[in-house]
């Protein structure tokens, strides 16, 4: 894969993630639950792509991949009612965009050529980029931004730990607002940048030896 095609798969990655992480509400209980969500997608939707695979269903690959993952999608969704209804009201449509963000980035599509072992190993490397990225960054926006960490909790409940009292946060509230976040995001594109270019220059220096 050429270096413009990196870049290219990069950037759609990058919308992929903002659609998803922007509009979803800045506590942990929140982010969590999306994030599981598209984990989810990830798994099942690589194993679903084998299976089509396996039955020769190659033309209507796409067809069916988008109506089963909408469907474990909804029936993700019906399981947070019924768990934790607080929860699925406040992210309301949010959780299908998973779905949407998925097909944008292509990831249902990524290394399919390999065996489903390679491929799940392959794509092991961007799902714990999620996983890590994701929470990291509903845990400090819910820490900072509202002082608080939140989790599921009893009895449909959500769990609230007060971190920081309200005199506390000052000007770290700003993470809990729309413009906040997006700062967050730029912050930590530019680290995700910086430390891409550090391991580079060291993979040319041990060829170049």
């Amino acid at each position: 894969m050429s270096n413009t095609e990196k870049q290219k798969n990069i950037y759609i990655t990058i919308v992929a993630f903002l659609a998803i992480l922007i509009p979803t509400p800045g506590r942990f209980v929140y982010g969590f639950t999306v994030i599981f969500e598209m984990v989810l997608l990830m798994v099942l939707g690589t194993l679903l792509d084998e299976l089509i695979k396996k039955l020769k269903l190659t033309h209507l690959k796409t067809v069916l991949l988008m109506m089963i993952i909408l469907f474990i999608s909804v029936f993700y969704r019906q399981i947070i009612v019924i768990l934790h209804p607080e929860v699925a009201l406040v992210l309301g449509f949010v959780l299908y965009l998973p779905p949407i963000s998925l097909f944008l980035m292509g990831f249902l599509y990524r290394n399919n050529d390999l065996p489903l072992k390679n491929r799940l190993l392959k794509n092991s490397i961007l799902i714990l980029t999620v996983i890590i990225f994701g929470l990291i960054f509903f845990l400090i926006r819910d820490i900072l931004g509202y002082g608080t960490f939140t989790f599921f909790g009893n009895c449909h409940q959500i769990y609230e730990k007060v971190i920081l009292t309200s005199d506390k946060l000052e000007i770290f509230s700003f993470l809990a607002s729309i413009p906040g976040s997006l700062m967050l995001l730029g912050l930590f594109l530019y680290l995700h940048i910086f430390v891409s270019q550090k391991i580079n220059i060291i993979k040319n220096a041990e060829v170049q030896k």
